[in-house]
């Protein structure tokens, strides 16, 4: 049955990754589909280059937030198995959207990951802190502007 508000709820690095995602969802009894990156444009030698088209999973708006919660634990999961670190006793990411200024709450697990805004659906990266210190723009501009000779 097709989703009726899609919206792309996890990033994964491989088609691997998002079709066990994907799986673990609907286990969970969330409606779930995976899109794979089936690109030729990123053919090489030794394969698909990943980063081209993200493989992405998909569920209904509507699941959106269970969802996030079934990956979270996941994630978790996941990371305990590979010897990682614990990730859900980390606080939740709370972030607010450049694009509509939308308050969000990403699990901990999502952390260094790209998801999409669940107001107006624009991508942010997550625990990225949007308000860093630009001075060291601005010095590096100061310097690269030739002084005035009088």
């Amino acid at each position: 049955m097709p989703l009726q508000d899609p919206v792309a709820i996890y990033n994964a690095s491989t088609n691997l990754q998002a079709q066990q995602v994907c799986m673990v969802l609907q286990q969970a009894g969330i409606e779930a589909f995976a899109v794979e990156d089936l690109s030729r444009g990123a053919d090489w030698v030794g394969g698909l280059i990943p980063e081209i088209h993200k493989p992405q999973v998909w569920v209904d708006r509507g699941d959106s937030e269970r969802a996030r919660q079934v990956i979270a634990n996941y994630e978790a999961r996941a990371a305990a198995l590979h010897g990682g670190p614990q990730v859900h006793d980390a606080q939740p990411i709370e972030m607010i959207c450049e694009e509509c200024e939308g308050q969000m709450t990403f699990p901990a697990a999502q952390r260094g990951s790209v998801q999409e805004c669940p107001h107006c659906g624009a991508y942010v990266d997550v625990g990225e802190d949007s308000t860093e210190d630009d001075s060291e723009w601005s010095a590096a501009d100061t310097e690269s502007e030739p002084a005035d000779d009088e």
